[in-house]
């Protein structure tokens, strides 16, 4: 499978992404272990809870991108990590489990491990499908046309040995 994961607002923290290789969940909040959560409705209650919402559509869509992150993204998933500035992409591949760092100084506490395949992939690469399926507004999301953009992406690793 492959996964979109964001680097936080205009993608502040790419550089981080690719020095530490890991992957975030880059919001503000959520200062404790997830790991026990297990259930899609565990989710809901605790970002009820720790955004103190009840707009349902809302809760749904924090909700289901924390159960992606610590329970669907498994080893050896594929990762497009988009940077802003710069309109490419990273490519990378997770190689762990979730995790929990109380202590991260970014205050970054959810992360998995990646191994940085390729970097500074543009984006105007991609067909204008690609592109637009990777501009969803969530942080977190499954990738539409993974097929086409690994093809798309290994034609161009070819063409620029």
């Amino acid at each position: 499978m492959m996964w979109v994961i964001r680097a936080g607002q205009n993608s502040g923290f790419y550089d981080k992404y690719l020095r530490t290789s890991r992957v975030y969940i880059p919001w503000d909040g959520y200062k404790f272990d997830l790991s026990s959560i297990k259930e899609r409705a565990d989710f809901r209650a605790v970002v009820e809870k720790e955004k103190k919402m009840d707009n349902r559509t809302s809760v749904s869509n924090w909700a289901g991108q924390l159960f992606t992150f610590t329970q669907e993204i498994q080893t050896g998933d594929y990762v497009l990590i988009p940077s802003k500035g710069s309109r490419n992409y990273c490519l990378a591949k997770i190689t762990g489990a979730y995790s929990f760092d109380e202590k991260e100084p970014d205050k970054l506490y959810h992360s998995r491990p990646i191994e940085i395949l390729l970097k500074d992939i543009p984006r105007d690469i991609f067909s204008q499908s690609v592109i637009y399926s990777l501009g969803a507004f969530r942080t977190i999301f499954r990738a539409k046309h993974e097929d086409e953009i690994m093809n798309t992406i290994k034609k161009w690793k070819e063409a620029h040995r």
